[in-house]
């Protein structure tokens, strides 16, 4: 797959588009369904076999496993980040539209968390106190790498570019 496809990346014109976890879609669609085939097994086995506590123990486990996955489905693999040229704003879409910043409010960074780091965006003066990831995490093995180096020059940098700053800031 593609690092375009992966991101759902999309440039024209008048603005540049994409979903930094659209990649997660197809992983959480197995996840689903495993779940929803996991549940007629939970009736069979469990129903009978355990007491009524351990029954609606086993069933609210599933549930919160299964809202878990419909919240990552409806609320953060749809999210789109919109990088509006004619307007020189930047906006974050979900059901509605939502505007972030303006493009000389912007600003990126590497954000280091729990082994992995990602790209972030945010406004220069609280960029870590209100930040938006827009890449996917990245570990540092020889794949990540190449997925990274795939990212920068076919998403990230376009972006930049866009939004008139410049390619070696994490370097200043």
């Amino acid at each position: 797959m593609d690092i375009r496809d992966r991101y759902k990346f999309e440039e024209n014109g008048s603005e540049i588009s994409f979903m930094p976890n659209y990649n997660f879609l197809r992983t959480l669609v197995w996840w689903l369904a495993l779940g929803v085939i996991a549940l007629p097994v939970i009736l069979y086995y469990f129903k009978g076999k355990t007491s009524g506590d351990q029954f609606k123990i086993v069933m609210g486990l599933w549930g919160i496993y299964m809202i878990y996955f419909l919240f990552d489905l409806f609320f953060r693999v749809p999210v789109k980040y919109i990088f509006d040229k004619s307007e020189k704003s930047i906006y974050r879409k979900l059901l509605l539209s939502k505007k972030l910043m303006n493009f000389d409010e912007m600003t990126y960074f590497v954000n280091d968390e729990r082994g992995g780091y990602y790209y972030s965006i945010g406004k220069k003066r609280n960029q870590f106190v209100k930040n938006y990831r827009i890449s996917n995490y990245f570990s540092g093995s020889k794949a990540s790498d190449r997925r990274e180096d795939d990212y920068v020059r076919e998403i990230l940098c376009p972006v930049l570019i866009a939004v008139g700053i410049p390619l070696n800031q994490q370097e200043q």
